[in-house]
């Protein structure tokens, strides 16, 4: 990421950061959490439109989650997680070709969530979406919409303050062609994500 866009991601946390802060003085927190975890990133192509067939590696990276419950069996949650692979762009047809493109993947999403709060399991089943920001390692980024489906479980400990999380997450969303019609695929692509980490409740 280049320096003006972490000055910028940088600014835009600080001011989130504040206004949080400063709404806090108004605003009655209803049993709010935060959360980091890590997370595996696994790519299916739903459909095939072109003779070009995008493939993503797997890889792993890591999310970072603001939750809060007006209330106590449901809430909104705002998503933000970073990872990094490769995508391959193979075209079939005459003239052949493959490229490749490393790249870095920002997803802002927020969801609604269903959350019932029991003694030692809490399932939660969150709907929501957003976008991903693709940066490529050479070219111009390029965003995407994408929907978003979760589905998983707290785990509580002594302290009511601090639990472990573990959740499936699906992204679905238009492949990337980074503004480059050779690599247009016109598909659908669904990432799921094996997520496990921790949250600190206030």
């Amino acid at each position: 990421m280049n320096k003006l866009k972490m000055q910028t991601l940088a600014a835009v946390c600080l001011f989130s950061v504040a206004g949080v802060a400063a709404q806090g003085q108004f605003y009655k927190i209803h049993n709010a959490d935060i959360a980091g975890s890590g997370v595996g990133q696994f790519t299916t192509v739903l459909n095939q439109n072109t003779t070009v067939t995008p493939y993503t590696t797997d890889s792993f990276g890591g999310l970072f989650s603001l939750r809060e419950h007006p209330v106590s069996w449901a809430g909104v949650e705002l998503n933000y997680s970073f990872n990094k692979y490769t995508q391959t762009f193979v075209q079939t047809a005459a003239p052949a070709y493959s490229q490749r493109v490393q790249t870095e993947g920002h997803e802002a999403t927020g969801a609604y969530m269903f959350h019932p709060h029991f003694k030692h399991l809490q399932p939660f089943v969150n709907v929501g979406g957003g976008a991903i920001d693709f940066m490529p390692r050479t070219g111009q980024d390029q965003w995407r919409i994408t929907g978003l489906l979760e589905a998983g479980l707290d785990l509580p400990t002594s302290n009511p303050h601090f639990g472990f999380r573990i959740q499936g997450r699906t992204l679905v969303y238009r492949t990337p062609n980074y503004n480059n019609q050779s690599l247009a695929t016109k598909s659908w692509v669904s990432t799921e994500e094996p997520t496990f980490g921790a949250y600190y409740r206030f």
